[in-house]
């Protein structure tokens, strides 16, 4: 109503502005203007008020009639907003409702879970005790029964994959193995017992002793000091022994006494005379023996030093066997296996003949072993990387950095495993029978252990009342595992398990 009372002042202002509009050009004009009476300016001044008004009301009407309009459509739109709201303030109290209940059922079931797990455990114990009861056992009995049965089923289990893996590996490789190494082994065929290099000298008359030991032993004294050796001539009848850890030393020892004794001419400037000899000869063949093998390996580009080591290998032996011969089989098998497997033949081959160039000077540079100086000499005098991890990586203790030198490893095995090929001190050899034999008796199931063959099978008797024939195939493989990872043997060493069970009755 505000805006309608509002337009009502604003008529009344325009009525008595132009009320009075007119009553000032009446006056205005005076005597100009007809003479109108009081009433007609009256007259005329209410009609045009009336008309105004009347316009005023209209509009005012015309007003009212919007802002009813607009009013309706506020309180409609107020109305519509407050159904929604009391929609939504339903659905909330339902879901509040909803979710009370849900909550209430399921702190019910946690109850009712709780109940169930208490019931169980009860159950439970009733049941372990009831089974205690029946089978007379307590629970650590039957746990530990339960255990040794499931290891039982372990057992059978790992020996039937382990033979199930043996088989699948020998039928991938054996096959082609054999053919490959026999081959290579056929074509590297060469003599079984190497030479030995002669330590012992016989002497046909036991009288003889007196001039090599000399007046006051004048003569031995000087012997030895000249060629570094010891000699023992009182150990054994007509016989004098050279004993030097130096191989070269030890054969110039040798050829220089065997000499003196064929002369019979025994005294200080002729042992002198003849050891500068036999050195003189020996350093001649050294060299000789190195040019000879090296042209028979086809490597005639050698340095001098090289030959010179090289020479050295015909008076150096390891477990019986000549190093001359050793590497030259080395070279030979070692030269097939690469054809065959596609390697660097010359690489191999020249590996194969340095692999234990170390050795001769064992005995001057100590604390180090044999292929570790091998791989030196190599890398000072051929400079090359590749070849000299080859040659020192052979006893495993290097890691084999390319095929060449794998195959170096399986040419040295090859050549020192074969029947003859090396012989071993007593106590070297009764040392490793004895740690075969301990290995396999180390298991409780293990009755008697045996190592025949000189070391090459290992066989095993075991009481069938504490094994099986599944737990057989274990044994096996375990002692065969410990073997590899602990002992140093040329080779294969093949163990075997025996189970026999054997039931004696009498008749009376």
């Amino acid at each position: 109503m505000e805006p309608l009372v509002g337009i009502l002042l604003i008529l009344l202002l325009v009525v008595t502005a132009s009320f009075g509009f007119v009553l000032y050009r009446m006056m205005k004009k005076g005597t100009q203007a007809p003479t109108i009476t009081d009433d007609e300016a009256l007259l005329m001044a209410n009609n045009v008020a009336k008309a105004k008004i009347l316009e005023a009301e209209k509009q005012a009407l015309e007003l009212k009639s919007q802002t009813q309009t607009e009013v309706q459509k506020l309180l409609s739109n107020v109305k519509q907003q407050e159904q929604e709201l009391a929609n939504r303030e339903r659905s909330l109290l339902d879901r509040s409702k909803s979710l009370d209940t849900r909550f209430n059922d399921l702190e019910q079931e946690e109850k009712a879970l709780e109940q169930a797990k208490k019931d169980v455990r009860k159950l439970r114990t009733q049941v372990s005790e009831q089974l205690e009861k029946i089978a007379q056992l307590t629970r650590e009995e039957a746990e530990k029964q339960l255990k040794a049965e499931v290891e039982k089923d372990l057992q059978e289990w790992s020996a039937k994959h382990i033979r199930e893996a043996e088989f699948a590996i020998k039928r991938e490789a054996d096959e082609r193995a054999k053919w490959v190494l026999v081959d290579v082994m056929q074509k590297s065929a060469t003599d079984y017992v190497a030479e030995t290099t002669a330590t012992t000298i016989d002497i046909p008359d036991e009288a003889l002793k007196g001039k090599i030991i000399g007046k006051e032993g004048r003569n031995i004294r000087a012997f030895e000091r000249l060629t570094g050796v010891d000699i023992i001539v009182d150990e054994a009848p007509n016989q004098v022994t050279v004993s030097c850890f130096d191989p070269i030393r030890r054969e110039v020892a040798a050829i220089a006494l065997r000499k003196l004794l064929t002369d019979g001419r025994v005294h200080p400037t002729a042992i002198e005379d003849t050891i500068k000899n036999v050195k003189r000869d020996l350093l001649r063949e050294i060299r000789k023996t190195g040019e000879k093998i090296a042209y028979d390996t086809g490597f005639n580009d050698l340095p001098d030093d090289i030959i010179m080591y090289l020479g050295r290998f015909k008076y150096r032996f390891s477990y019986g066997q000549n190093l001359v011969k050793h590497s030259l089989e080395m070279v030979n098998i070692g030269g097939q296996l690469a054809g065959e497997l596609g390697a660097n033949v010359r690489m191999v081959k020249l590996a194969c003949l340095l692999h234990d160039i170390g050795k001769v000077l064992t005995h001057e540079i100590e604390g180090k072993p044999h292929h570790h100086i091998s791989g030196d000499i190599v890398r000072k005098y051929l400079k090359d990387e590749k070849l000299a991890n080859a040659v020192e990586a052979h006893h495993g203790d290097i890691e084999a950095k390319s095929i060449e030198a794998v195959i170096v490893t399986i040419a040295d095995n090859i050549s020192g495993a074969r029947p003859g090929a090396r012989r071993d001190s007593y106590d070297d050899y009764i040392k490793r029978v004895t740690a075969l034999e301990d290995i396999a008796k180390q298991y409780g199931s293990v009755k008697e252990a045996f190592a025949v063959q000189a070391g090459r099978e290992v066989r095993v008797i075991v009481k069938p009342e504490e094994s099986t024939d599944e737990d057989t195939d274990v044994l096996a493989h375990k002692i065969a595992k410990e073997i590899e990872e602990t002992q140093s043997y040329p080779g294969t060493v093949k163990v075997t398990v025996i189970r026999e069970l054997r039931v004696v009755a009498e008749a009376k």
